[in-house]
């Protein structure tokens, strides 16, 4: 008998946290790696994700709900290790993204603009870079910024402006 959580979806089969992984281990880490621009910490928030889950016991009626669900806990959780991230940079201990661990098998040009473009990201507040690489890199629309955010659609707006801002300035003085 085993004694692993269950995880409700659509109708009455229960799902095992083992089987929920497998089921979505994948998307969450791809949101991951987009949000926070490369791997260092990538599989500590896959796990805290998960974990979240299991510790809620999440209960789903469709799909779309829960990927909703994983897209939040992803969002919120990347905030704490972008933040966490700008606090070891302000006392010298992080130096940024690598381009080794931005992206396996792209030709190099497309790492070093990614990596620049993760470098320029750092220097966002992180709800304000959460919220354009939600909008710009995952393609999510506005109103689905807002809620994986926790804000409103006007403050979302607001966030995704502020780094467009700051993009653009820093192609400026290039």
């Amino acid at each position: 008998m085993s004694t692993t959580p269950h995880l409700r979806l659509a109708g009455p089969p229960a799902v095992t946290v083992d089987d929920f992984y497998g089921r979505y281990a994948r998307y969450v880490a791809r949101l991951g790696f987009r949000l926070l621009g490369r791997d260092d910490g990538l599989d500590d928030l896959v796990q805290d994700v998960f974990l979240a889950a299991a510790a809620a016991r999440v209960v789903s009626k469709s799909e779309h709900e829960l990927r909703g669900w994983l897209a939040t806990v992803t969002v919120r959780l990347a905030g704490r290790v972008l933040r966490r991230r700008r606090l070891a940079r302000f006392f010298g201990l992080d130096e940024g993204p690598d381009e080794r661990l931005l992206s396996s098998g792209a030709a190099p040009d497309t790492v070093a603009m990614m990596a620049q473009l993760y470098r320029r990201l750092d220097a966002a507040p992180t709800a304000e870079r959460l919220a354009w690489t939600l909008r710009y890199v995952e393609n999510e629309p506005l109103d689905e910024v807002a809620r994986l955010c926790g804000c409103s659609l006007a403050t979302a707006k607001r966030r995704i402006a502020a780094v467009q801002r700051l993009l653009t300035e820093d192609d400026d003085d290039a």
